[in-house]
Protein backbone atom coordinates (compact mmCIF):
# COMPACT_ATOMS: atom_id res chain seq x y z
CA UNK A 1 0.00 0.00 0.00
CA UNK A 2 1.12 3.25 -0.97
CA UNK A 3 0.96 6.13 1.46
CA UNK A 4 1.11 9.71 1.35
CA UNK A 5 4.15 11.44 2.44
CA UNK A 6 3.01 14.13 4.95
CA UNK A 7 5.71 15.14 5.71
CA UNK A 8 7.30 16.62 2.15
CA UNK A 9 3.45 18.42 2.34
CA UNK A 10 4.59 19.94 6.00
CA UNK A 11 7.67 20.91 4.82
CA UNK A 12 6.22 23.44 2.11
CA UNK A 13 3.73 24.30 4.22
CA UNK A 14 6.29 25.60 6.22
CA UNK A 15 7.92 28.13 3.50
CA UNK A 16 4.20 30.15 4.37
CA UNK A 17 4.13 29.60 8.00
CA UNK A 18 5.41 32.69 9.55
CA UNK A 19 4.19 35.24 12.90
CA UNK A 20 0.60 36.01 11.13
CA UNK A 21 -0.60 32.79 10.82
CA UNK A 22 0.77 31.21 14.14
CA UNK A 23 -0.85 34.31 16.11
CA UNK A 24 -4.19 32.93 14.13
CA UNK A 25 -3.41 29.57 14.97
CA UNK A 26 -2.87 30.38 18.48
CA UNK A 27 -6.08 31.96 18.45
CA UNK A 28 -8.32 29.74 16.73
CA UNK A 29 -7.12 27.17 19.40
CA UNK A 30 -7.94 29.33 22.13
CA UNK A 31 -11.49 29.59 20.70
CA UNK A 32 -12.15 25.83 20.67
CA UNK A 33 -10.82 25.14 24.02
CA UNK A 34 -12.97 28.02 25.39
CA UNK A 35 -13.12 28.10 29.14
CA UNK A 36 -10.05 25.11 29.27
CA UNK A 37 -7.19 27.47 30.17
CA UNK A 38 -3.57 25.75 28.92
CA UNK A 39 -1.64 27.60 31.48
CA UNK A 40 0.71 25.55 33.26
CA UNK A 41 -0.65 22.37 31.49
CA UNK A 42 1.55 19.62 30.28
CA UNK A 43 0.10 19.04 25.95
CA UNK A 44 1.11 16.17 24.31
CA UNK A 45 0.23 16.77 20.52
CA UNK A 46 0.09 13.70 18.29
CA UNK A 47 1.10 14.31 14.89
CA UNK A 48 2.51 17.09 15.39
CA UNK A 49 2.98 18.18 11.47
CA UNK A 50 4.23 21.46 11.29
CA UNK A 51 4.74 21.71 14.18
CA UNK A 52 2.34 24.59 14.43
CA UNK A 53 -0.69 23.35 17.26
CA UNK A 54 2.70 22.69 19.79
CA UNK A 55 3.76 26.20 18.97
CA UNK A 56 0.04 27.89 19.50
CA UNK A 57 -0.62 25.56 23.02
CA UNK A 58 2.86 26.92 24.22
CA UNK A 59 2.08 30.53 23.27
CA UNK A 60 -1.35 29.75 25.40
CA UNK A 61 0.90 29.00 28.40
CA UNK A 62 1.13 24.82 28.16
CA UNK A 63 4.31 23.40 29.72
CA UNK A 64 5.27 21.54 28.89
CA UNK A 65 4.43 20.50 25.10
CA UNK A 66 5.97 17.58 23.27
CA UNK A 67 4.60 17.29 19.98
CA UNK A 68 5.07 13.77 18.33
CA UNK A 69 5.25 12.42 14.70
CA UNK A 70 6.00 9.16 12.96
CA UNK A 71 7.69 10.93 9.99
CA UNK A 72 11.28 12.21 10.93
CA UNK A 73 11.27 14.97 8.61
CA UNK A 74 7.80 16.30 10.04
CA UNK A 75 9.89 16.26 13.59
CA UNK A 76 12.74 18.21 11.54
CA UNK A 77 10.53 20.66 10.05
CA UNK A 78 8.52 21.33 13.79
CA UNK A 79 11.87 22.31 15.23
CA UNK A 80 13.04 24.29 12.63
CA UNK A 81 9.72 26.08 12.91
CA UNK A 82 10.14 26.55 16.73
CA UNK A 83 13.55 27.53 16.14
CA UNK A 84 12.37 30.41 13.72
CA UNK A 85 9.25 31.42 15.34
CA UNK A 86 9.81 31.25 19.20
CA UNK A 87 13.74 31.28 19.51
CA UNK A 88 14.55 29.95 23.21
CA UNK A 89 11.31 28.94 24.20
CA UNK A 90 11.73 26.45 26.77
CA UNK A 91 9.87 23.30 27.69
CA UNK A 92 8.66 22.85 24.04
CA UNK A 93 10.74 20.12 22.31
CA UNK A 94 10.15 17.36 19.12
CA UNK A 95 10.28 14.21 18.65
CA UNK A 96 10.03 11.13 16.46
CA UNK A 97 6.95 8.96 17.66
CA UNK A 98 3.53 6.83 16.64
CA UNK A 99 0.34 6.86 17.77
CA UNK A 100 0.15 3.14 17.01
CA UNK A 101 3.35 2.53 19.50
CA UNK A 102 1.53 1.08 22.53
CA UNK A 103 5.19 1.02 24.51
CA UNK A 104 6.67 4.05 23.02
CA UNK A 105 3.41 6.48 24.28
CA UNK A 106 3.27 4.50 27.72
CA UNK A 107 6.69 5.30 28.31
CA UNK A 108 5.92 9.24 27.77
CA UNK A 109 3.58 9.32 30.43
CA UNK A 110 0.45 10.83 30.78
CA UNK A 111 -0.57 15.15 29.68
CA UNK A 112 -3.01 17.35 31.23
CA UNK A 113 -4.27 17.55 27.63
CA UNK A 114 -3.82 15.37 24.57
CA UNK A 115 -4.00 16.95 21.31
CA UNK A 116 -4.61 15.04 18.17
CA UNK A 117 -5.86 17.14 15.16
CA UNK A 118 -6.84 15.58 11.88
CA UNK A 119 -3.81 12.32 12.10
CA UNK A 120 -5.58 9.45 13.70
CA UNK A 121 -7.56 8.81 10.69
CA UNK A 122 -4.68 8.56 8.81
CA UNK A 123 -2.98 5.95 10.57
CA UNK A 124 -4.48 2.79 9.11
CA UNK A 125 -5.53 1.67 12.47
CA UNK A 126 -8.22 4.56 13.82
CA UNK A 127 -9.71 3.21 16.55
CA UNK A 128 -6.86 1.76 17.85
CA UNK A 129 -4.83 4.66 17.53
CA UNK A 130 -7.84 6.78 19.27
CA UNK A 131 -7.69 4.15 22.05
CA UNK A 132 -4.17 4.38 22.68
CA UNK A 133 -3.95 7.87 22.82
CA UNK A 134 -7.14 8.75 25.36
CA UNK A 135 -4.62 6.25 27.61
CA UNK A 136 -2.22 9.42 27.78
CA UNK A 137 -4.75 11.62 29.37
CA UNK A 138 -4.59 12.20 33.13
CA UNK A 139 -6.97 11.57 35.25
CA UNK A 140 -9.44 15.31 35.33
CA UNK A 141 -7.20 15.76 31.99
CA UNK A 142 -8.94 16.53 28.37
CA UNK A 143 -8.41 14.77 24.62
CA UNK A 144 -9.02 16.74 21.89
CA UNK A 145 -9.56 15.58 18.44
CA UNK A 146 -10.84 16.15 15.12
CA UNK A 147 -11.71 13.45 12.91
CA UNK A 148 -12.78 13.07 9.33
CA UNK A 149 -17.07 12.88 9.19
CA UNK A 150 -18.47 10.08 7.62
CA UNK A 151 -20.57 11.04 4.54
CA UNK A 152 -22.15 8.92 1.98
CA UNK A 153 -19.12 10.07 -0.57
CA UNK A 154 -16.37 8.97 2.01
CA UNK A 155 -15.98 5.38 0.30
CA UNK A 156 -15.26 7.03 -3.69
CA UNK A 157 -12.84 9.77 -1.34
CA UNK A 158 -10.84 6.41 0.27
CA UNK A 159 -10.62 4.97 -4.01
CA UNK A 160 -9.57 8.42 -5.06
CA UNK A 161 -7.19 9.06 -2.93
CA UNK A 162 -5.53 5.52 -2.92
CA UNK A 163 -5.36 5.79 -6.91
CA UNK A 164 -3.75 9.58 -6.21
CA UNK A 165 -1.19 7.97 -4.57
CA UNK A 166 -0.28 5.19 -6.94
CA UNK A 167 0.40 8.01 -9.51
CA UNK A 168 3.17 8.70 -11.19
CA UNK A 169 4.72 12.20 -9.34
CA UNK A 170 4.16 13.75 -13.01
CA UNK A 171 0.65 13.39 -13.00
CA UNK A 172 -0.56 14.73 -9.42
CA UNK A 173 -0.19 18.26 -10.33
CA UNK A 174 -3.11 17.84 -12.33
CA UNK A 175 -5.22 15.76 -10.27
CA UNK A 176 -4.88 18.29 -7.39
CA UNK A 177 -5.79 21.76 -9.55
CA UNK A 178 -9.04 19.87 -10.81
CA UNK A 179 -9.63 18.73 -7.17
CA UNK A 180 -9.10 22.46 -6.02
CA UNK A 181 -11.50 23.56 -8.24
CA UNK A 182 -13.86 21.26 -7.29
CA UNK A 183 -13.35 21.67 -3.04
CA UNK A 184 -13.70 25.57 -3.14
CA UNK A 185 -16.82 25.64 -5.33
CA UNK A 186 -17.93 23.03 -2.28
CA UNK A 187 -17.20 24.40 0.24
CA UNK A 188 -18.77 27.88 -1.27
CA UNK A 189 -21.87 25.94 -1.54
CA UNK A 190 -21.53 24.10 1.72
CA UNK A 191 -20.85 27.72 4.27
CA UNK A 192 -21.83 30.43 1.58
CA UNK A 193 -17.83 31.73 3.28
CA UNK A 194 -14.64 32.22 0.81
CA UNK A 195 -13.58 28.79 0.60
CA UNK A 196 -9.84 30.30 0.51
CA UNK A 197 -9.99 31.41 3.91
CA UNK A 198 -8.91 28.69 6.64
CA UNK A 199 -8.82 28.49 9.99
CA UNK A 200 -5.79 27.59 12.76
CA UNK A 201 -3.44 29.87 10.06
CA UNK A 202 -3.54 26.81 7.23
CA UNK A 203 -3.03 27.32 3.47
CA UNK A 204 -6.09 26.63 0.98
CA UNK A 205 -3.84 24.50 -1.45
CA UNK A 206 -1.29 22.59 0.95
CA UNK A 207 -5.23 21.59 2.16
CA UNK A 208 -6.25 20.41 -0.63
CA UNK A 209 -2.60 18.23 -1.51
CA UNK A 210 -3.31 16.85 2.30
CA UNK A 211 -7.06 16.22 1.34
CA UNK A 212 -6.75 14.42 -2.32
CA UNK A 213 -3.66 12.45 -1.07
CA UNK A 214 -3.93 11.66 2.68
CA UNK A 215 -3.91 8.18 2.50
CA UNK A 216 -4.29 5.97 4.52
CA UNK A 217 -7.69 7.24 5.10
CA UNK A 218 -10.36 6.51 7.43
CA UNK A 219 -13.92 8.30 9.12
CA UNK A 220 -16.46 8.29 11.32
CA UNK A 221 -19.38 10.23 12.89
CA UNK A 222 -19.24 12.39 15.63
CA UNK A 223 -21.62 9.68 16.76
CA UNK A 224 -19.14 6.75 16.72
CA UNK A 225 -16.26 8.32 18.21
CA UNK A 226 -18.88 9.72 21.09
CA UNK A 227 -19.26 5.98 21.69
CA UNK A 228 -16.16 4.15 21.56
CA UNK A 229 -15.16 6.71 23.74
CA UNK A 230 -17.72 6.17 26.26
CA UNK A 231 -17.14 2.54 25.90
CA UNK A 232 -13.73 2.68 26.83
CA UNK A 233 -15.10 4.10 30.36
CA UNK A 234 -13.90 7.46 31.83
CA UNK A 235 -14.52 9.79 28.73
CA UNK A 236 -17.01 12.14 28.29
CA UNK A 237 -17.70 14.82 25.22
CA UNK A 238 -18.09 18.27 26.82
CA UNK A 239 -17.67 20.24 23.61
CA UNK A 240 -18.47 19.28 19.83
CA UNK A 241 -17.61 21.60 16.95
CA UNK A 242 -19.76 19.84 13.78
CA UNK A 243 -17.51 19.50 10.76
CA UNK A 244 -18.63 22.56 8.25
CA UNK A 245 -18.68 20.75 5.00
CA UNK A 246 -19.75 17.61 5.21
CA UNK A 247 -16.29 15.87 4.13
CA UNK A 248 -14.90 18.03 6.87
CA UNK A 249 -13.39 17.13 10.50
CA UNK A 250 -15.25 17.12 13.75
CA UNK A 251 -13.96 18.33 16.30
CA UNK A 252 -14.18 16.87 19.73
CA UNK A 253 -12.91 17.64 23.02
CA UNK A 254 -13.31 14.79 25.96
CA UNK A 255 -13.11 14.97 30.03
CA UNK A 256 -11.54 12.16 31.81
CA UNK A 257 -12.97 11.36 35.09
CA UNK A 258 -11.17 11.94 38.28
CA UNK A 259 -8.45 14.62 39.62
CA UNK A 260 -9.47 17.73 40.92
Amino acid sequence: MRVFNFGRNWESYSRLLDQRRLAQAQEDLGRLLGPLSLAGRSFLDVGCGSGLSSLAAWGLGARPVLGLDLDPLCVQVSTSNAQRLAPGAGELSFRPGSALDTAGLEALGQFDVVHSWGVLHHTGQMYRAIDLVRQRVKPGGHLVLAIYNRHFTSRAWHAIKRHYNRLPQGLRPPVIYFFAGVIALAKLVATRQNPFRKDRGMDFMVDVVDWVGGFPYEYASAQEIVSFLQKQGGLELVKLVPCDTPIGCNQMIFRRGGGE
